[in-house]
C-alpha cells in the first residue's frame, strides 16, 4: 500500500513540529517532556540502554493509531556518548501512559515487520540510540518503503550519512557550532562533519530539520545563534526546534528558564522563519501504545 507524502510539520507523538511558533518542551533525547530526575552514568562511545536491551537491533517499537505513526527506537551502540542522553537512562517511549515495564532484548529487522504486518501505518520515525551506525537501521528502513510504502522520518545525530533511498526527512540533533563545545557536550571531536552532512542531506531535496539543546553554562544562547545562523546559510526555512535541556541529579548544567528559551528563540528568528521550543511541560499529542 502506498502513501501520499504527509505534509510538513505534521508528525504526530508530541514531537514539537506541528505548529512551531506555540510548542514548549526539551529533550535532550525526549528528556525534556518530564521533570525526570536522572542520575549521573558515564558511557563510551557504545553503550546501550540499561535495563536489558543489549545488541544491534530494536528494542521498543511504539503505535499511535491516530495519526498512523510507528517509531522504532534502535539498541546501541551509538557514536556520542552527550552528557544527559535520555535514551540511555529513560529508553521507553515517554508518551506511554505506563513505562513500568522493563526494557526487553534486542530484536531483528525481519521481527519487527512481523510485529507490526496488521497495524495501519502511514510514517515510521526512526530513533533511540543513533540509527545510522546500527546495521538493522538500513534493512528495516528499506523493508518498510517496499512493503508498506511508508514514510520514512530519521532521527539523527549527523555524524553519519544515511543513504537517501530508504528516508524521506531528516531531522538532524545539531549539538553546537564551536568544537570545543561540541566536545565537552558529545564526548568526541567531529562538529564539521555533522554540519557538512547537514548540507548534503539539504542538497538531496529530502524534507529537513534541524534541533538543538539550551543548556545553560555550556550549550548557551549565543551557541544556538551560532547554529541557527549556520542553518540560514543552507535555507532560512528549515524549521528549527530549540529544547530545554533537563538536568541530571547532581548535574554540572542547569534547567534553562522560560526567558532564557525565548531569548534563544528570539536570537534564532534572527536568521530563521521558522523556529519553536520545547519545554518539560508538554503533554502528548495522541495515544501511543506499546508494540514491543
Amino acid at each position: 500500500m502506498a502513501f501520499p507524502r504527509p505534509p510538513a510539520a505534521s508528525y504526530g507523538l508530541g514531537l514539537g513540529w506541528a505548529r512551531p511558533r506555540l510548542r514548549r518542551a526539551g529533550r535532550s533525547g525526549f528528556s525534556s517532556f518530564l521533570g525526570w530526575s536522572i542520575r549521573p552514568k558515564v558511557y563510551n562511545c557504545f553503550s546501550r540502554p540499561k535495563n536489558g536491551a543489549g545488541g544491534m537491533g530494536v528494542y521498543h517499537v511504539t503505535y499511535a493509531p491516530e495519526p498512523g505513526e510507528l517509531c522504532v527506537y534502535f539498541d546501541g551502540p551509538c557514536n556520542f556518548s552527550c552528557h544527559g542522553c535520555v535514551c540511555r537512562n529513560r529508553p521507553l517511549d515517554i508518551h506511554l501512559a505506563e513505562r513500568s515495564e522493563e526494557v526487553r532484548s534486542s530484536i531483528s529487522a525481519e521481527e519487527v515487520l512481523r510485529l507490526v504486518e496488521e497495524l495501519d501505518f502511514r510514517r515510521v520515525i526512526f530513533m533511540g540510540l543513533e540509527p545510522t551506525v546500527n546495521r538493522e537501521f538500513y534493512k528495516l528502513a528499506k523493508a518498510m518503503k517496499i512493503r508498506f510504502g511508508s514514510y520514512n522520518v530519521l532521527l539523527t545525530n549527523g555524524y553519519e550519512f544515511a543513504e537517501s533511498d530508504v528516508v524521506d526527512s531528516v531531522c538532524v540533533s545539531i549539538k553546537a557550532i564551536t568544537e570545543e563545545v561540541f566536545r565537552r557536550f558529545t564526548g568526541r571531536k567531529g562538529s564539521k562533519r555533522v554540519l557538512e552532512n547537514f548540507r548534503r542531506y539539504r542538497d538531496l531535496g529530502l524534507e529537513l530539520r534541524a534541533e538543538s539543546i539550551l543548556v545553560p553554562g555550556l550549550i548557551d544562547v549565543d551557541e544556538i545563534e551560532r547554529i541557527a545562523e549556520f542553518i540560514a546559510g543552507v535555507d532560512p526555512e528549515i524549521p528549527y526546534r530549540i529544547d530545554g535541556y533537563i538536568p541530571m541529579e547532581n548535574d554540572v548544567y542547569r534547567r534553562p528558564t522560560g526567558a532564557e528559551l525565548e531569548e534563544a528563540r528570539r536570537r534564532a528568528e534572527r536568521y530563521l522563519r521558522n523556529v519553536s521550543i520545547l519545554h518539560h511541560g508538554m503533554k502528548p499529542k495522541y495515544a501511543v501504545r506499546r508494540i514491543y
